[in-house]
């Protein structure tokens, strides 16, 4: 197998500072923003695939990763994928301490380098990642690149520190365009009792199965689609996705925000949701030293005093929009950035983790009731 061919790999940080790995996966360089999750070793699939990642090199800190394989591109009867969360791999790059060559699942039909070779995605093992992530978390996120040589070629490292001085923060580029559906897709289940709006932003494909298991029609529409155009298509309610990058740039999503704010149409966010909503209530985004990326993540609701367990990914976070007629819904317990907002006499809400986790936790499946609650009243 390709993997056990030991290919060089270097993690180069902007700074100079380097790891020296195994390469696995597509051997090629690529560049973006170096992140971590704590995700488990449970979950690579989904983290792999989630829109959200676009634009960045992941870090996973769970030692050992890929001991149960890939599963094939099926797609339940609703046509969405039953096992990952958009139709191809989101990250720029994939970096972990151990990658197992032999997998063992009943539905896994190829190992984790196989799928990273079929997607064209290059990886590392044998790094030390507790390491790096010490490093982000110390001094925060960092731009880098990844290179993963042939076997045989040898990494020139005064050359990759000249490279990666010249890599452009993906955060600038407007991401959720590079991920967002190109045209309308409609999701309908045998007995719909209300029509939903999803605005695609990076959407997670649990986000969509949690709406179609709960009898809802979706109708998946592109970034650009504006108020107008959302309200043609006469939804009961609309849900504004997750997805990557600055919030801020995304002007569009905010003035729809706005407007569902002001017309009273029954409204959820989702992590990029979340910030789009704050903003749109005059509140103001910030980008956070290392992010929140993991699946046990504590949120705490301030006024019952309710924790929960979240999966989390994320950069950026909002505040101030407490002068728009919301008020906190939910906190962060590590550092007490905003985790959810609720307008105070609307039916507008947002969580700024994922309720669909996949992977993470269900603690916050309710959250999708609390939606059909507003639709319906």
């Amino acid at each position: 197998m390709l993997y056990k061919k030991e290919r060089p790999a270097i993690l180069m940080l902007q700074d100079g500072r380097y790891f020296q790995g195994i390469g696995f996966g597509a051997s090629k360089k690529v560049e973006g923003e170096i992140v971590f999750t704590t995700i488990t070793g449970a979950g690579y699939v989904e983290t792999l695939t989630d829109p959200s990642y676009k634009g960045q090199i992941v870090v996973m800190t769970h030692p050992l990763v890929g001991n149960y394989g890939v599963p094939a591109w099926e797609k339940d009867k609703f046509g969405i994928h039953k096992y990952f969360e958009s139709d191809s791999i989101k990250m720029n790059g994939f970096v972990i301490n151990e990658c197992c060559k032999n997998p063992s699942h009943y539905e896994s039909i190829r190992t984790l380098n196989e799928f990273l070779l079929d997607e064209d995605i290059p990886g590392v093992e044998w790094i030390d990642t507790r390491a790096v992530t010490k490093i982000l978390r110390e001094e925060g996120v960092q731009l880098g690149l990844l290179a993963v040589y042939h076997q045989g070629e040898k990494p020139n490292i005064e050359e990759l520190r000249n490279e990666v001085k010249k890599v452009e923060d993906p955060n600038l580029r407007h991401l959720a365009r590079e991920v967002s559906t190109k045209e309308i897709q409609r999701f309908v289940p045998s007995n719909p009792i209300d029509t939903v709006v999803v605005m695609d932003l990076g959407v997670k494909n649990n986000i969509l199965r949690n709406l179609v298991k709960r009898n809802l029609e979706v109708i998946l529409v592109p970034y650009d689609f504006t108020f107008k155009k959302i309200m043609e298509l006469d939804p009961s309610g609309v849900l504004i996705s997750n997805g990557p990058g600055d919030p801020a740039i995304y002007k569009n999503a905010i003035e729809v925000a706005r407007s569902l704010i002001d017309s009273n149409i029954p409204t959820m966010g989702i992590c990029l949701g979340n910030q789009i909503i704050g903003l749109a209530a005059g509140g103001d985004s910030y980008k956070l030293k290392y992010g929140h990326r993991g699946g046990n993540k504590t949120v705490i609701n301030p006024e019952t005093q309710k924790c929960y367990i979240t999966s989390q990914n994320h950069g950026f976070c909002v505040r101030n929009f407490e002068k728009g007629g919301f008020k906190e819904f939910l906190r962060n317990i590590d550092d007490n950035s905003n985790e959810g907002l609720i307008h105070k006499n609307k039916p507008v809400f947002a969580v700024q983790f994922h309720p669909e986790a996949s992977p993470g936790p269900l603690d916050s499946l309710y959250l999708f009731d609390k939606f059909i609650e507003l639709m319906e009243s």
